[in-house]
């Protein structure tokens, strides 16, 4: 058996598209040891679901394997059960608190200004004249929270992101700490603020009484933030791009929820979710051992074909769709069901009003393995 070469993920044509990587792997192993970067690749759909619901074998508090974690670095994202719960509960109550109604007014408003200012083009930049300023108006509008300027924003959480890659890129690590640091200052003032009533204002009140730590209550809201920009606007440009790719005749406007559980799995940006191994465990036919570090491919497990019928192939009334591109388990992604709403408002608009568009340049990639996503995606509606 030979070694699965990790660093050719990083390779131009795998950013576009890893699946035939993800493919060779799978034939190997559905879990494969990488002597590189010293981590378990799973590319099996069965076995990245299991680790993923497992907490109690496979953390993603790395403090749980002797890992010192700094204050700054605790939140929804980075702790387990029970101290979790917490924090998870009071968030569910957040997205509770807000308006999604106005949420979509909103969404909807947006992007037909947006759209207005493109149509007069004749090409232009998706990411950056649509994606990236919908999204971000959209998880500014969901917190109740005033939108910060997008050119300091962007690149502050395109760092955070190239951060997430350390284990391929090293020199990353550093500057994405101190992204994060920066944007925490920012959510500082949120909680220093008084706010419209909404999902910040409510979880800012609840928190002493549910018993969450301040700096916790920080850091999280600094995830929901970023995460909820980066999960969908990245998904605006991978699911458009997906899209672009097939003659038109094949194109449906992606308007359900159905339709678009299904570009996420065929076309999801999120490909790499890791947690450390707790105690010996087995994992598909592989013995894990504790402190070894486990990287669910989610990407590759939404295109396994023990689980999914023709999956290189979408199918937009795909039922049941049991894809992995939210997660599972106590950590999947809370957000989802808003990041759908968004995707369905803009997709579903854009396929109807333009159902000729095309690419009319290669896209640029942005070097990141973990979550994929786009400089540049050159298009013509």
């Amino acid at each position: 058996m030979t070694e699965p070469n990790i660093w050719s993920l990083l390779e131009p044509s795998a950013l576009l598209d890893p699946h035939p990587i993800y493919r060779r792997w799978r034939e190997q192993s559905t879990v494969l040891w990488d002597a590189d970067i010293e981590a378990w690749l799973v590319t099996g759909y069965e076995e990245a679901f299991a680790a993923l619901r497992d907490a109690d074998n496979f953390c993603q508090d790395w403090r749980r394997v002797g890992v010192d974690t700094p204050p700054s670095l605790l939140s929804l994202q980075t702790l387990d059960p029970p101290e979790h719960t917490q924090i998870r509960h009071l968030m569910l109550e957040g997205f509770k608190a807000a308006d999604t109604e106005v949420l979509e007014k909103t969404v909807r408003a947006t992007l037909d200004e947006l759209l207005a200012a493109v149509e007069q083009h004749e090409t232009f930049d998706f990411v950056s004249r649509i994606a990236e300023p919908l999204t971000l108006r959209a998880v500014t509008e969901l917190l109740g929270v005033p939108e910060p300027d997008r050119e300091w924003f962007v690149p502050l959480s395109n760092t955070i992101v190239d951060g997430m890659d350390s284990s391929l890129r090293p020199e990353c690590y550093e500057p994405g700490v101190e992204a994060r640091a920066e944007l925490s200052a920012l959510v500082k003032t949120w909680l220093d603020s008084p706010l419209p009533d909404g999902f910040t204002a409510h979880v800012v009140r609840r928190a002493p009484s549910v018993g969450v730590d301040r700096e916790v209550l920080l850091n999280s809201l600094r995830v929901v933030l970023q995460a909820g920009f980066q999960t969908a606007s990245r998904f605006l440009v991978t699911g458009l791009l997906a899209l672009l790719r097939l003659p038109p005749e094949r194109r449906v406007p992606v308007d359900t929820d159905t339709a678009v559980h299904e570009l996420v799995r065929f076309a999801g940006p999120v490909h790499v979710e890791s947690r450390a191994c707790v105690r010996d465990v087995s994992l598909g036919d592989k013995k894990i051992r504790k402190g070894e570090i486990v990287s669910m491919f989610l990407g590759a497990a939404n295109r396994d074909p023990r689980m999914f019928v023709d999956p290189d192939v979408l199918q937009w009334g795909r039922t049941p769709n049991r894809h992995l591109g939210f997660g599972r388990g106590p950590h999947a992604c809370l957000g989802a069901q808003v990041a759908v709403q968004v995707a369905r408002i803009a997709f579903g608009t854009i396929g109807r009003r333009f159902p000729d568009a095309r690419l009319v340049a290669e896209p640029v990639p942005r070097l990141n393995v973990t979550e994929h996503g786009m400089h540049r995606l050159e298009v013509s509606f």
